[in-house]
């Protein structure tokens, strides 16, 4: 399981997180909400471990996160900014992803093969995403943070700004990954994006878990 313990977060002297606390096991989707400043992106930060924490712990697994090569291959990061190169197809992005997860041969076709068959991008795979729609281009993005086969997987606002039949799109994909036992972090503004998919909802105020509530779906 993922284990986030007493994390602490400042920047200068502004405090960002105080004493953050909660777990998230296989096969659970955690979503994270609340208004602009309130630490979201931080802690996912940290939790991706592109930040250290002031204080505290986090661990997946058994592994810390201080142990960035180990603890980095078990997570797959999705950033609100597309990650790809506009130059290269879609099918050029995620083969170059899942050689650096360490995939080569038949094995990246394999991986490439599910990532996009999961994110739906199968129609479109060998089109550069410069030519690509905002929503075709979220879904391509969603398709390279799988790519490694994450055991946890992180999305920082996956479907803002883009049309509803691509944000339908890339939310049936997150739960139909939840079935591979997958544990998932969400950040998100859309309440009610959160409600329809998440086990659980945090809501950060001020540095803190402010609400907590479970959602039977």
């Amino acid at each position: 399981m993922l284990i986030v313990k007493d994390i602490w977060k400042s920047y200068r002297s502004e405090a960002v997180l105080n004493g953050i606390n909660f777990t998230v096991e296989p096969g659970e989707i955690l979503g994270i909400c609340g208004v602009n400043g309130a630490g979201k992106t931080t802690l996912l930060s940290l939790i991706a471990s592109i930040l250290p924490p002031d204080r505290g712990s986090i661990s997946l697994m058994g592994i810390s996160v201080s142990e960035k090569k180990q603890y980095r291959k078990l997570i797959g990061y999705v950033p609100q900014t597309t990650a790809l190169s506009p130059r290269l197809t879609v099918r050029q992005n995620l083969t170059f992803w899942a050689s650096l997860a360490g995939f080569s041969g038949n094995e990246n076709r394999e991986i490439v093969k599910w990532a996009a068959g999961l994110a739906k991008v199968d129609s479109f795979i060998d089109k550069r995403v410069g030519r690509c729609s905002g929503g075709m281009s979220r879904r391509a993005n969603l398709a390279a943070g799988l790519v490694a086969r994450p055991q946890l997987l992180l999305l920082d606002e996956p479907t803002a700004g883009i049309d509803s039949e691509n944000r339908d799109i890339i939310l049936d994909s997150i739960q139909t990954l939840k079935q591979t036992d997958c544990m998932i972090l969400m950040v998100n503004h859309y309440q009610n994006e959160l409600e329809r998919i998440c086990d659980r909802i945090v809501t950060l105020r001020q540095g803190i878990i402010a609400e907590e509530g479970a959602y039977v779906l």
